[in-house]
């Protein structure tokens, strides 16, 4: 008996060191990419490009015909370049890509048939509301 309850510790002992060992690695690789990114401002800064990236696909593939698709990805690289310049107010640039989404949610519960779609003028102003996210220098 004395030498199977050995055994057990000798196991839980090295899952015990591998897990640690495991942990440490996961703090030090999060730090090094929480370093990276510029502390928590700037990963305030890289989650807000990513949301903006996801939301400027959306548009992409749900754009009105009215708006040329020109358009669309030259105000989304001046709001991401602003972005990358620490020129925006993430406040006001989350509120309008959170209107957008709240736009998109509420025409998915539409009735079947209808247009999926915002109207050109919902789209201008959405890309309007980026635009007034940009803080001038």
């Amino acid at each position: 008996m004395a030498s199977l309850t050995t055994k057990l510790i000798g196991c839980y002992r090295r899952v015990l060191i591998f897990l640690l060992a495991i942990v440490a690695v996961s703090l030090i690789a999060g730090g090094v990419v929480y370093n990276r990114v510029g502390g928590f401002d700037g990963l305030r800064h890289w989650m807000a490009e990513r949301a903006l990236n996801g939301v400027e696909k959306h548009v992409l593939t749900n754009r009105p015909d009215g708006i040329p698709q020109e358009r669309i990805v030259t105000q989304f690289a001046r709001v991401r370049e602003a972005l990358r310049h620490r020129q925006v107010a993430l406040e006001q640039l989350y509120d309008a890509l959170k209107a957008y989404q709240t736009a998109i949610a509420s025409l998915q519960r539409t009735p079947v048939g209808s247009s999926a779609k915002l109207s050109t003028p919902e789209v201008e102003q959405f890309l309007a509301t980026l635009a007034q996210a940009i803080v001038p220098n």
